[in-house]
């Protein structure tokens, strides 16, 4: 049986799941790498599991353009990575929570699963060793991507864009030009410069 991301991308029939089908997340990928962004991370204004499924998408055009990638589960409180690829997420009560890399099926995908007991987020993001694997990450990997939470989920996600270079934002027809702005503003004083948006019907 396939798993959600596999079947969009490899199953018989085009699939559109709701969200954005898999042939125009390619071309927002294609206009994402104009960007040359080194590491991104995709995020909402509301909570939604969506998010989870559009960054994996998205990681999987680019890889699919040759690119090395790493997809980041990036939602402590409420991750879904392990989901859309049906891989096992990790227990690991006593383990560094940015250590189980895992291969997918997309040639150049690997996706990183933080453990159960991850801890609190904003311990995580203000950790030294967070900086340090972004870092080491860079040295292996053409692209990283972060799926993030919310943007109004807490402080810890304007720790986690200050980590971050680029930003791609998934919207729907709900959401507010205040709020929409606000984000924004927040990202940019972050140091994360927003390069694209995904709308969401």
């Amino acid at each position: 049986m396939l798993s959600p991301i596999e079947d969009i991308i490899c199953g018989d029939q085009p699939k559109k799941k709701g969200i954005v089908c898999f042939d125009q997340m390619r071309v927002i990928s294609s206009k994402v790498e104009k960007h040359d962004p080194s590491v991104l991370m995709v995020t909402s204004i509301p909570a939604g599991k969506s998010v989870g499924m559009i960054t994996a998408e998205m990681a999987a055009a680019i890889a699919m353009q040759g690119k090395k990638v790493l997809l980041v589960e990036g939602d402590l409180k409420r991750p879904s990575l392990h989901e859309w690829f049906r891989i096992e997420q990790p227990d690991g009560i006593h383990q560094e929570p940015f250590k189980t890399i895992l291969p997918t099926f997309v040639q150049g995908l690997d996706v990183l699963l933080p453990n159960k007991s991850a801890g609190k987020p904003i311990d995580v993001w203000l950790s030294s060793t967070f900086t340090n694997h972004v870092a080491s990450w860079q040295e292996s990997y053409d692209r990283i991507i972060f799926s993030a939470p919310s943007f109004h989920s807490g402080v810890e996600m304007e720790l986690l864009a200050e980590g971050c270079r680029e930003a791609v934002l998934v919207l729907q027809q709900r959401d507010k030009i205040e709020d929409i702005r606000k984000v924004r503003a927040k990202l940019e004083k972050a140091g994360c410069k927003v390069i694209g948006v995904v709308y969401q019907e």
